[in-house]
């Protein structure tokens, strides 16, 4: 797996949690949202890991990729109505703010475990912790540039959407879903 990908796919995931924290990090320094993020990160990726094996332990491949139809139906389906920052303060809040907004993370992680090998997960969870701690110092600098907050605010919305749809075709494709029901109404 390339690291460019794996950048794609963090990035994609989690550009939704990183706008909903431009409204909460001027309230921060950096320690609390870092570790906050970084360890709801982790807490995922971990649920990720152990669910996306534990189905693939119980049910062949190709179940998998009805996980992929669901990532498309959330992309073209779900509201724009993200949660949006209130105020709180502790690691706790943050972690728990951020831990609620990654949902979406575990319907991608789930089938994409499946074909990776256990060096892989723990390159990917390795490269998903650095790029947490980037993300927060990033939105640190972001919320100083008003005119990039408010591009982001007003399109990642589509850039999630965008690679829910090619996360979902690429565990469809992968998990070999087609082939099976072409084989099964044949």
């Amino acid at each position: 797996m390339s690291l460019y990908a794996i950048l794609l796919i963090f990035i994609g995931l989690n550009i939704d949690t990183f706008i909903a924290l431009l409204f909460i990090l001027r309230n921060y320094n950096y320690r609390i949202p870092i570790i906050g993020f970084a360890a709801a990160t982790l807490i995922l990726w971990v649920m990720g890991v152990v669910l996306g094996k534990g189905l693939a332990f119980l049910f062949p491949d190709w179940i998998t990729g009805f996980m992929g139809i669901v990532l498309i139906f959330i992309a073209i389906f779900e509201g724009d109505d993200d949660q949006k920052a209130t105020t709180s303060t502790g690691f706790f809040s943050i972690l728990m703010f951020c831990l609620s907004l990654g949902g979406d993370n575990l319907a991608v992680y789930i089938p994409w475990v499946v074909n990776l090998t256990w060096g892989e997960i723990i390159y990917v969870g390795i490269v998903f912790e650095i790029c947490s701690v980037i993300l927060v110092l990033l939105g640190k600098l972001f919320i100083s540039v008003k005119p990039v907050a408010y591009l982001l605010e007003k399109y990642g919305s589509y850039g999630s959407k965008l690679v829910y749809v090619i996360a979902g075709l690429y565990i469809i494709w992968e998990s070999h879903l087609i082939d099976h029901l072409l084989k099964t109404f044949n």
